[in-house]
């Protein structure tokens, strides 16, 4: 019984997975000052259903001045046809909504993320990344 649970599991998150490359953004790249702040430009990490790579990203984020990032899930976004079944059996991929916060300042932002579609993350415009 335990092994049919375990290959349920494992079936259960093998349509949630891709291949992604790199978590590290080219810093010297230019970026929009809309990437990640606008659901029309998310930051597409992949990864599926687990927000891991959302975390990944998050770790190393830094304020202007290398100042600690702090964030918390606000909730979903707008949703999309899913243009692509290996990224995600389900039939609408969804965007995710964050709150980051400078530490030690008010600044707060509110950034998007898509965990279904993977392309090269960026740096947020105005931020650090260590």
């Amino acid at each position: 019984m335990r092994i049919l649970f375990v290959l349920f599991i494992g079936m259960s998150f093998s349509g949630f997975s891709q291949i992604e490359g790199t978590m590290t953004p080219n810093l010297t790249e230019k970026v929009s000052g809309s990437y990640g702040f606008k659901e029309k430009e998310p930051i597409k990490v992949g990864g599926g259903d687990m927000p891991t790579r959302v975390y990944e990203y998050m770790k190393h984020l830094k304020g202007p001045n290398g100042e600690p990032v702090t964030f918390e899930k606000i909730g979903n976004g707008a949703s999309y046809d899913n243009p692509d079944r290996t990224l995600t059996k389900m039939e609408k991929g969804k965007l995710y909504m964050y709150e980051i916060k400078i530490h030690g300042t008010d600044k707060k932002y509110l950034i998007y993320f898509d965990q279904y579609r993977y392309e090269h993350p960026k740096i947020l415009k105005g931020f650090t990344w260590k």
